[in-house]
């Protein structure tokens, strides 16, 4: 009768935590944009909860497109381009891993949607500056991440609003 009263406790633990370690690995599973330093990699990494996750994941892409405007205001423009790489690689991470939350987690995911969005929407004029300002080599690479930073932006109002079905168009 005590191992009961014991065991009932532990097993329920043990489940909770492989339950929860089975949902951050499908939230995790989407790997990091590789051209990260260290340090931007672990401030990202070591945030657990959606809202912090993808907080510190705009923080970082917010200096990435800083950076690449910094740097074509300075001819400096393959380094320009790789920033706006990087901040569209971001922003894909943040909106993926932002989709893979569990259904349980709707609150966040939408918060977290409602986030991204407004980094794109708060980025456009510096996406306009910088692509006015690269060479037409640099441009073509970096038009084709504002395109698809667009889609992700209409998804997620698109989401937001009807829960997927106002816009139709291939936002996909």
């Amino acid at each position: 009768m005590f191992a009961s009263y014991v065991l009932k406790p532990v097993l329920f633990s043990l489940l909770a935590i492989a339950l929860a370690d089975s949902q951050s690995r499908q939230v995790n599973d989407r790997q990091l944009p590789e051209e990260l330093t260290e340090s931007e990699s672990q401030t990202i990494l070591k945030e657990q909860s959606p809202k912090q996750h993808v907080d510190a994941t705009i923080k970082i892409s917010d200096v990435r497109i800083n950076d690449a405007l910094k740097s074509v205001q300075e001819s400096r423009h393959e380094n320009a381009a790789e920033n706006v790489v990087i901040y569209a690689s971001l922003i894909k991470y943040a909106d993926e891993y932002t989709r893979k939350l569990p259904r349980s987690q709707i609150k966040d995911r939408n918060n977290c949607l409602k986030k991204i969005e407004q980094a794109i929407f708060k980025t456009t004029r510096i996406f306009d500056a910088i692509m006015r300002e690269l060479p037409f080599n640099y441009r073509e690479s970096a038009q084709q991440k504002v395109e698809d930073l667009k889609k992700i932006r209409l998804r997620a109002i698109n989401d937001l609003l009807g829960g997927g079905t106002i816009i139709n168009s291939s936002n996909k």
